[in-house]
């Protein structure tokens, strides 16, 4: 059964919602796996010390969080990720770890990655590891009213997976580019050769021609 705290919330503000059950899942990313919906469908919650303050963060599932950009953006000196012990108490009507992104359910502060912004629709958690919601993003905006940033970012692998492939696609454009300029000296070359094939020999001149004759 998904949290009461969320279900009265959002019916006090008739928000349309749908609630998704599902295999019991434990990390973002299994669970829209067994949704089968994008990894950046499903929003999923962090909590988060900003400066020993605790905070709500949502993020896509397949991203993390970027530490310095996120206190960056929540003009704070230091960011640190939560504990389960450190939060626990702070979600009573949720299971460990499958809070919904509503902080002011919970009178923390709540901070969204812009990529939250994309899509229409959302699918959150619902307070228990088998069930989720799906609703609009204007509505949890709406409600939840999130400090938006650019603060979440690829795992580590996937950044350094990008950055080989860029390279890759560099080396690749800069092959493409350096046979197309020896191609094109190559045409050059040819065109030279082939004019002076074809050349008139130059005539010489009658007054060359005159003093020749007396030379004889």
């Amino acid at each position: 059964m998904i949290s009461n705290r969320l279900k009265e919330f959002l019916d006090r503000f008739e928000i349309g919602y749908d609630v998704m059950h599902h295999d019991p899942a434990f990390t973002a990313q299994e669970l829209a796996a067994r949704m089968h919906i994008s990894g950046f469908e499903f929003t999923k919650a962090v909590v988060v010390k900003l400066d020993g303050q605790f905070a709500l963060v949502a993020v896509p599932a397949p991203l993390r969080i970027n530490f310095k950009e996120l206190a960056n953006a929540a003009g704070a000196k230091k960011c640190q990720l939560a504990s389960e012990k450190e939060f626990q108490e702070f979600f009573p009507d949720c299971e460990l770890g499958a809070m919904p992104p509503f902080g002011n359910l919970y009178q923390l502060a709540t901070y969204a990655d812009i990529e939250v912004t994309r899509n229409e629709n959302m699918v959150i958690n619902a307070g228990t590891h088998s069930e989720a919601l799906r609703l609009r993003f204007s509505d949890f905006n709406r409600l939840a009213r999130p400090r938006v940033g650019r603060f979440a970012e690829p795992p580590p692998a996937e950044i350094a997976a990008q950055k080989k492939a860029e390279r890759a696609k560099a080396r690749k454009k800069a092959k493409k580019k350096s046979r197309a300029k020896a191609k094109k000296r190559a045409r050059a070359a040819k065109k030279g050769k082939k004019a002076q094939r074809h050349a008139k020999p130059k005539r010489k001149s009658a007054k060359k021609t005159r003093a020749k004759k007396r030379r004889r």
